[in-house]
């Protein structure tokens, strides 16, 4: 991860594995992964450490619920 880390430029205190895992659970459920698999993918045994990721995936969420909403199928 620093070899690399190095290379892609990315800040140093952002070089280490918590920070890819972090990256890619939060890009899981952008793409509308489900939270127990994201949960069972990061090896987490409470729920409520996986939920963190889903908080930060709100904005995604807020504008796909707008697309929604705006449907005409939705009465």
């Amino acid at each position: 991860m620093k070899k690399y880390g190095t290379r892609a430029d990315i800040p140093a205190e952002k070089r280490h594995f918590h920070a890819l895992k972090h990256s890619i659970a939060t890009h899981l459920l952008d793409a509308g992964a489900d939270i127990m698999f994201v949960k069972d993918w990061l090896g987490h045994k409470n729920i409520q450490n996986t939920l963190v990721y889903s908080q930060l995936t709100s904005r995604t969420r807020e504008e796909q619920a707008r697309k929604i909403f705006a449907s005409p199928r939705i009465s």
